[in-house]
């Protein structure tokens, strides 16, 4: 195998998360390091083959992504972007199965699964949510056990960390008669001391907010009456195991924590190894394992 560099700004997580992303490359999808194509930046083949998204579900990830072949989003082994269609769009071949998942998820309350979304924003009309570009890399719209609709919005990380704030979002967060400001109050979601304009300078704990409160729009707006927030990472990407999502949660109420969940990949991967028991799915599984977990 040829031997990765090193890059001056990779935390440790990164870092290994590429070594190991670079072998998956090579060793698992027999696509070759060239200068061209360097480290986990897949080949042009290989990325118009759909290369990135799991072998065992490949043909149905690849009917519900339209652009994959072009995006360097679907080159790029160590960006998010593809996860959820690996970790999410195989579970729609089992609907049952995950609503026992997301029951265990959540505590219950699932009766049946009506959808599973990638990049949902809540609907056409974004000026009717947060009027700007955030989405949930994930959205489980479900039927509660009363008979009401209920929404998982899921946002999946892995090696990236904070990001610094845009004019528009900027100009968003200190508008006081803003969506953001009106969602974050109405929710009752945070305790009454935050300030919110205290999310401009917290690059590590915007996007969690933003991605959170746009389920608080949903609720309000009458689209789902239940709502739970499910923030994915890898334990071993410690911004968020070891800061982000602890100091986050001190900001919340008793309220918010209910709609809130911090999750592991490796509880994730766990929970579904007892769920999705068939060979088919615990070839995915293994997949998942071996191309994510480090």
């Amino acid at each position: 195998m040829t031997k990765g560099k090193t890059y001056r700004y990779d935390d440790e997580f990164k870092a290994k998360a590429r070594a190991h992303q670079f072998a998956f490359r090579e060793n698992e999808l027999n696509d070759f390091y060239d200068e061209k194509n360097p480290q986990v930046i897949l080949s042009p083949d290989a990325t118009k083959q759909g290369l990135i998204f799991c072998d065992t579900y490949r043909d149905l990830i690849k009917s519900k992504v339209i652009s994959f072949k072009s995006s360097v989003l679907f080159s790029n082994m160590l960006r998010s972007e593809h996860i959820p269609y690996n970790i999410f769009t195989p579970m729609e071949e089992d609907l049952d199965a995950t609503a026992a998942l997301f029951n265990e998820i959540i505590g219950g309350g699932i009766s049946k699964i009506n959808r599973i979304l990638i990049e949902y924003a809540g609907g056409a009309d974004k000026s009717a949510y947060l009027n700007d570009g955030t989405s949930f890399d994930t959205f489980i719209e479900y039927v509660s056990s009363d008979g009401s609709i209920g929404g998982i919005g899921i946002e999946v990380k892995y090696t990236e960390n904070g990001y610094p704030i845009g004019v528009k979002e900027r100009q968003d967060i200190e508008n006081r008669d803003g969506l953001y400001y009106q969602m974050t109050q109405k929710s009752h979601w945070y305790i009454p001391t935050l300030d919110i304009i205290s999310f401009i300078n917290a690059n590590h704990l915007r996007q969690i907010w933003r991605n959170h409160i746009l389920g608080y729009s949903m609720l309000f707006r009458g689209d789902i009456q239940h709502f739970h927030h499910i923030h994915l990472y890898p334990q071993g990407n410690k911004h968020f195991f070891e800061r982000a999502i602890p100091e986050y949660k001190s900001l919340l109420t008793d309220c918010g924590k209910t709609t809130f969940i911090d999750l592991t990949y490796e509880s994730l991967f766990d929970m579904i190894s007892k769920i999705f028991i068939s060979d088919k799915q615990q070839d995915w599984l293994k997949y998942l394992r071996k191309r994510y977990l480090i």
